[in-house]
């Protein structure tokens, strides 16, 4: 198996912790409110990986920190409307595909600031998202887009752009993918933090065994780990593969709130679901051999 391969298998698996982190923080938040989840889940995090690999963190560059820094508040931004989307959307299953649009806007936003001019099959691709996105938020009395999936959908544009920036900044010589994995986290936990200081005043926390074990896993599955090896990763594969790959998050998102919150999906719901798959497939598919030569050079962007 070949670097890019490798890579991207790295990123699926970072996509299922971060899949079923949904319906667990859907629950959560039953008891806790949006940032106090999201900064309890960075800070221990943080706690976790900054010992780990302490040994890491010596020598780190003004570009490095900066870019960490940035990127780390792009997630406490990105996290902000995504919480408050998962609260207020009318369904997990809805929620998750709506905050996996990037393998649509990366391309965009490629365009818009980098010049990168998209394939053919983009226009197709993001068609069947468009389509896709319309049955699922349809209501019975028309087309009905809530809060929730405004904010679903801020949430999503903020994450394409973290993931183009994240992009440029591990391509750089003077930037280090692993201690920009470990530092982004610690910038996120202090802004979250923040922001759950202005925002949550007055909540008070719920604690039980079972809480503390859904925090863990967040904590350690769909944060520590997912962050340290996404930058990672993405040296050996390119920013459309990261979108698309992560695009794989509400298929195990869906599968787990029908399983352990008993979400019922309509038949209307389903095929706009497998309308936006389909889309992802589209992205993914290569019809003019320029991916096997990536694979050659993951690096060359």
């Amino acid at each position: 198996m070949d670097k890019q391969k490798k890579a991207d298998l790295v990123l699926v698996i970072i996509t299922f912790f971060w899949g079923i982190a949904n319906p667990i923080s859907d629950y959560m938040m039953r008891f806790w409110a949006p940032m106090q989840l999201t900064a309890a889940r960075f800070v221990v995090a943080s706690a976790i990986t900054f010992p780990i690999l302490r040994k890491n963190l010596r020598g780190v560059s003004r570009r490095t920190a900066g870019s960490a820094c940035l990127i780390g508040f792009l997630l406490a931004v990105i996290y902000l409307l995504a919480m408050y989307g998962l609260r207020l959307c009318s369904s997990v299953t809805v929620f998750s595909f709506l905050i996996a649009m990037p393998v649509i806007i990366n391309p965009i936003i490629n365009l818009v600031f980098r010049r990168i001019v998209p394939e053919r099959k983009f226009l197709l691709s993001l068609a069947l998202s468009v389509i896709g996105l319309y049955l699922m938020t349809i209501k019975g009395e028309g087309f009905h887009i809530g809060t929730g999936e405004l904010l679903a959908l801020a949430g999503s544009v903020c994450y394409s752009a973290d993931i183009c920036y994240t992009d440029v900044a591990v391509a750089r010589d003077d930037v280090d993918a692993r201690q920009l994995g470990v530092l982004q986290i610690g910038f996120a936990a202090v802004f979250m933090t923040l922001f759950s200081l202005f925002l949550d005043r007055g909540h008070v926390m719920v604690w039980n065994p079972g809480l503390a074990a859904f925090l863990i896993l967040l904590a350690v599955g769909s944060t520590a780990l997912a962050f340290i090896a996404q930058p990672i990763a993405q040296q050996y594969t390119t920013s459309n593969h990261v979108g698309v790959i992560f695009s794989l998050e509400p298929v195990f998102s869906a599968m787990a709130a029908i399983l352990f919150l008993r979400e019922v999906v309509s038949a209307r719901e389903s095929l706009g679901a497998v309308l936006m798959i389909a889309a992802v497939i589209l992205m993914n598919v290569d019809f003019t051999g320029k991916d096997r030569k990536d694979e050659e050079d993951p690096k060359h962007l």
